[in-house]
Protein backbone atom coordinates (compact mmCIF):
# COMPACT_ATOMS: atom_id res chain seq x y z
CA UNK A 1 0.00 0.00 0.00
CA UNK A 2 1.35 3.51 -0.85
CA UNK A 3 0.81 6.45 1.26
CA UNK A 4 0.16 10.03 0.20
CA UNK A 5 3.57 12.34 1.35
CA UNK A 6 3.10 14.96 3.77
CA UNK A 7 3.15 17.91 1.83
CA UNK A 8 1.26 15.80 -1.14
CA UNK A 9 -0.42 19.14 -2.45
CA UNK A 10 1.99 21.22 -3.19
CA UNK A 11 3.95 18.53 -4.76
CA UNK A 12 1.04 17.76 -6.65
CA UNK A 13 0.40 21.10 -7.29
CA UNK A 14 3.83 22.04 -8.69
CA UNK A 15 3.55 18.47 -10.89
CA UNK A 16 0.43 20.31 -12.46
CA UNK A 17 2.05 23.30 -13.35
CA UNK A 18 4.51 22.05 -14.64
CA UNK A 19 2.44 19.48 -16.87
CA UNK A 20 -0.46 21.80 -17.52
CA UNK A 21 1.17 22.99 -21.31
CA UNK A 22 2.97 19.90 -22.05
CA UNK A 23 1.75 17.80 -25.56
CA UNK A 24 0.21 14.66 -25.48
CA UNK A 25 2.95 12.15 -26.99
CA UNK A 26 2.84 7.94 -26.52
CA UNK A 27 5.68 7.10 -23.85
CA UNK A 28 6.50 10.71 -22.76
CA UNK A 29 3.04 12.33 -21.85
CA UNK A 30 0.01 10.09 -22.14
CA UNK A 31 -2.68 9.47 -20.20
CA UNK A 32 -1.10 6.81 -18.33
CA UNK A 33 2.35 8.62 -17.51
CA UNK A 34 0.44 11.52 -16.28
CA UNK A 35 -1.48 9.59 -13.86
CA UNK A 36 1.31 8.09 -12.51
CA UNK A 37 3.75 11.35 -12.44
CA UNK A 38 0.66 12.67 -9.90
CA UNK A 39 1.02 9.38 -7.64
CA UNK A 40 4.64 9.89 -7.85
CA UNK A 41 4.16 13.52 -6.83
CA UNK A 42 1.59 12.68 -4.40
CA UNK A 43 3.43 9.73 -2.87
CA UNK A 44 7.19 9.47 -4.33
CA UNK A 45 6.21 5.96 -5.51
CA UNK A 46 6.76 5.73 -9.34
CA UNK A 47 4.08 2.81 -9.74
CA UNK A 48 5.00 2.16 -13.65
CA UNK A 49 8.66 2.01 -14.00
CA UNK A 50 8.43 -0.82 -16.61
CA UNK A 51 6.22 1.48 -19.19
CA UNK A 52 8.68 3.91 -18.73
CA UNK A 53 10.47 4.61 -21.97
CA UNK A 54 9.53 1.43 -23.20
CA UNK A 55 7.13 2.37 -26.54
CA UNK A 56 6.55 5.71 -28.70
CA UNK A 57 3.45 4.87 -30.05
CA UNK A 58 0.05 3.73 -29.72
CA UNK A 59 0.36 0.37 -30.91
CA UNK A 60 3.90 -0.27 -28.98
CA UNK A 61 1.96 1.56 -25.89
CA UNK A 62 -1.14 -1.38 -26.12
CA UNK A 63 1.72 -3.98 -26.37
CA UNK A 64 3.87 -2.69 -23.53
CA UNK A 65 0.29 -2.27 -21.27
CA UNK A 66 -0.45 -5.90 -22.64
CA UNK A 67 3.16 -7.33 -21.48
CA UNK A 68 2.40 -5.84 -18.09
CA UNK A 69 -1.22 -7.05 -16.93
CA UNK A 70 -1.92 -9.28 -19.82
CA UNK A 71 -4.48 -7.13 -21.49
CA UNK A 72 -4.18 -3.82 -23.58
CA UNK A 73 -6.98 -1.97 -21.97
CA UNK A 74 -6.34 1.30 -19.86
CA UNK A 75 -8.93 -0.52 -17.90
CA UNK A 76 -6.97 -3.47 -16.95
CA UNK A 77 -3.82 -1.62 -16.31
CA UNK A 78 -5.70 0.57 -13.47
CA UNK A 79 -7.00 -2.67 -12.13
CA UNK A 80 -3.57 -3.88 -11.91
CA UNK A 81 -2.05 -1.04 -10.68
CA UNK A 82 -4.63 -0.08 -7.92
CA UNK A 83 -4.23 -3.79 -6.68
CA UNK A 84 -0.58 -3.77 -6.09
CA UNK A 85 -0.39 -1.08 -4.68
CA UNK A 86 -3.31 -0.84 -2.65
CA UNK A 87 -5.72 2.12 -4.34
CA UNK A 88 -9.28 1.12 -3.44
CA UNK A 89 -11.83 1.29 -5.78
CA UNK A 90 -14.22 4.08 -4.89
CA UNK A 91 -17.43 5.95 -6.52
CA UNK A 92 -16.67 8.32 -8.77
CA UNK A 93 -18.16 11.14 -6.85
CA UNK A 94 -16.51 9.85 -4.00
CA UNK A 95 -12.88 10.74 -5.60
CA UNK A 96 -11.16 13.83 -4.16
CA UNK A 97 -8.51 15.28 -5.48
CA UNK A 98 -5.63 13.63 -6.78
CA UNK A 99 -7.58 10.64 -7.05
CA UNK A 100 -6.92 8.20 -10.83
CA UNK A 101 -10.17 8.17 -12.56
CA UNK A 102 -10.93 6.25 -15.65
CA UNK A 103 -12.94 8.02 -18.27
CA UNK A 104 -15.47 6.04 -20.93
CA UNK A 105 -14.71 2.48 -20.97
CA UNK A 106 -13.28 -0.61 -23.41
CA UNK A 107 -10.82 0.33 -26.35
CA UNK A 108 -11.03 4.06 -26.10
CA UNK A 109 -11.08 4.32 -22.12
CA UNK A 110 -8.70 7.23 -21.05
CA UNK A 111 -7.30 8.21 -17.43
CA UNK A 112 -6.88 11.57 -15.68
CA UNK A 113 -7.39 12.77 -12.12
CA UNK A 114 -9.49 14.75 -9.83
CA UNK A 115 -8.27 18.40 -10.46
CA UNK A 116 -6.90 20.31 -7.14
CA UNK A 117 -10.29 21.81 -6.55
CA UNK A 118 -12.58 18.83 -6.61
CA UNK A 119 -14.76 19.20 -8.95
CA UNK A 120 -13.57 19.00 -12.79
CA UNK A 121 -11.12 15.94 -13.93
CA UNK A 122 -7.18 16.71 -15.82
CA UNK A 123 -6.40 14.24 -18.76
CA UNK A 124 -3.66 15.11 -21.36
CA UNK A 125 -4.42 16.74 -24.61
CA UNK A 126 -2.89 17.63 -27.40
CA UNK A 127 -1.83 21.09 -25.80
CA UNK A 128 -1.92 20.19 -22.82
CA UNK A 129 -4.16 19.40 -19.86
CA UNK A 130 -8.18 18.98 -20.58
CA UNK A 131 -10.12 19.79 -18.25
CA UNK A 132 -13.13 17.77 -18.18
CA UNK A 133 -16.54 17.60 -15.75
CA UNK A 134 -16.54 15.43 -13.32
CA UNK A 135 -19.31 13.72 -14.80
CA UNK A 136 -16.77 11.78 -17.40
CA UNK A 137 -15.47 9.52 -14.47
CA UNK A 138 -16.80 6.02 -14.96
CA UNK A 139 -14.19 4.99 -12.06
CA UNK A 140 -11.93 5.68 -9.49
CA UNK A 141 -9.28 5.14 -6.93
CA UNK A 142 -8.15 6.53 -3.69
CA UNK A 143 -4.36 7.40 -3.53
Amino acid sequence: MILKLSNWQSRLSTYLVSAALAPFRYGAFDCGLFVAGAIEAMTGVDVVPALRGSYSDRRSAFAAVRSICGSSTMEELADYLTARHGMPEVAPVMARRGDPVQLRSGRRSSLGIVAMHGTDILTPYRGGLLLLPRAHATRAWHV
